[in-house]
């Protein structure tokens, strides 16, 4: 039987991941709205979804802080646009905490707009499958990524020094150590690079893996090591093989893990955790606060403006600039390892820019995206374009498809 309730926590979650075709697909929102079992199951659903959200829009001579107008531009910029709640909260001049009182309550006007339209109130006694996303059970994986969601919604300029963090995280373990007769060796480099993480999500995580290697070493030691790469750090937890004779179990060892590769997804970092014949290994790798050098030419000065906000934090240091003309000149003294390039140039026909960026030495080998409003992605890749994103772009479609890029390059040996 589908409860109302079910119904909103189902809402909720299809909004909050409105850019992830695999949530979207899975979501039991698609069989309640007749798109599922259909090859764009996803599409359908995100249309569905905004459809329902610009059917909200008050009549333009609505006054600007009329409910109404509120409740629109809530739902406008949180999932449409998919602005954090302290960049929402900005925009609508609002504490975080009473907009989120704001966020239940229009979502809630948005799932009673679509209950009538489907006329939900008939189907609240048949049999929906809501298995995939929708597991009451606490530590379940939808209950485990709305704890989460904080995360994606923290300030943009949230970001953790490692060599205050590391011995922080070190002293609150020493206790568990001693209890377990453990010996922490440590290996910190100097001048490690501050990490676009937010620090308690860092903390947590450290505190999960070193928890797991203490226990699963105890009588032995666990070793901790940090280094710097080219744009991430690499932090390593591991212990040695463990003295003979019974060990203590450590509870939920694997809930741990999996929160914490949950938080370092959500970090976009990589964990990689091995847990052989009562052994430890686990190498966390972060992303580096600003590192990684991002041109953009677009001859929009507000868009250049919305893209810097977008990186704030993040592991991209963005360049922007609004003339074509200057990109070897910044390429040469930046060396970006992405460039996101605008078509749509009064001044310059930005297909032939992109002709210039594939063909010239010194910008041929740098992926570049092409970001514009026009719907022409094919003829993009077939001009050499590493990607493309239609305007308007998201912060986490924009970060997204930097990531992919970066993904895409191959490793620095180390």
């Amino acid at each position: 039987m589908l409860t109302s309730e079910q119904f909103l926590r189902h809402l909720r979650d299809a909004l909050t991941h409105l850019y992830d075709p695999d949530r979207l697909r899975q979501s039991p929102l698609a069989v309640l709205f007749g798109v599922a079992d259909r090859f764009d199951t996803p599409a359908g659903l995100q249309r569905i979804l905004t459809e329902a959200i610009e059917s909200l829009k008050p009549a333009a001579d609505e006054p600007p802080r009329s409910h109404s107008r509120r409740v629109y531009d809530l739902l406008l910029y949180r999932y449409v646009q998919q602005f954090s709640q302290q960049e929402v909260a900005n925009q609508l001049g609002m504490s975080v905490r009473h907009l989120r009182r704001e966020q239940r309550a229009a979502v809630e006007a948005l799932g009673y707009r679509l209950w009538e339209q489907f006329h939900l109130a008939a189907k609240m006694h048949e049999d929906v499958d809501v298995e995939p996303t929708t597991q009451d059970a606490v530590g379940s994986p939808m209950v485990v990524d709305e704890e989460l969601a904080w995360l994606k919604d923290g300030p943009p300029e949230m970001s953790t020094d490692p060599e205050q963090t590391l011995p922080a995280v070190l002293d609150l373990v020493r206790p568990l150590a001693l209890r377990h007769k453990v010996r922490l060796k440590t290996a910190l480099a100097d001048a490690l690079p501050k990490l676009a993480v937010h620090p308690v999500a860092l903390r947590q995580i450290l505190l999960n893996l070193l928890s797991v290697a203490i226990h699963r070493g105890s009588g032995s030691r666990v070793h901790i090591s940090a280094k710097p790469l080219r744009w991430e750090v690499e932090i390593r937890v591991w212990c040695t093989q463990a003295l003979p004779g019974p060990k203590p179990a450590l509870d939920n060892e694997g809930a741990s893990l999996d929160i914490a590769h949950r938080l370092v997804n959500l970090c976009g970092g990589r964990l990689a955790a091995s847990t052989n014949e009562g052994t430890f290994d686990a190498t966390l790798t972060l992303p580096a606060l600003e590192q990684l050098p991002v041109l953009v030419i677009d001859d929009n000065a507000d868009t250049l403006q919305l893209l810097q906000r977008y990186t704030a934090g993040t592991r991209y240091r963005l360049i922007g600039t609004q003339d074509p003309e200057q990109a070897l000149s910044l390429t040469e003294e930046f060396s970006p390892q992405v460039i996101l390039l605008d078509v749509m140039m009064p001044q310059v026909d930005g297909w032939e820019v992109l002709g210039r960026l594939r063909q010239h030495p010194l910008t041929s080998h740098i992926p570049t995206v092409v970001c514009t409003i026009l719907a022409q992605e094919e003829l993009a890749l077939s001009l050499g374009a590493s990607a493309f994103v239609r305007k308007p772009i998201t912060r986490q479609a924009f970060l997204a498809a930097l990531d992919r890029q970066i993904a895409l390059m191959q490793p620095e040996p180390h």
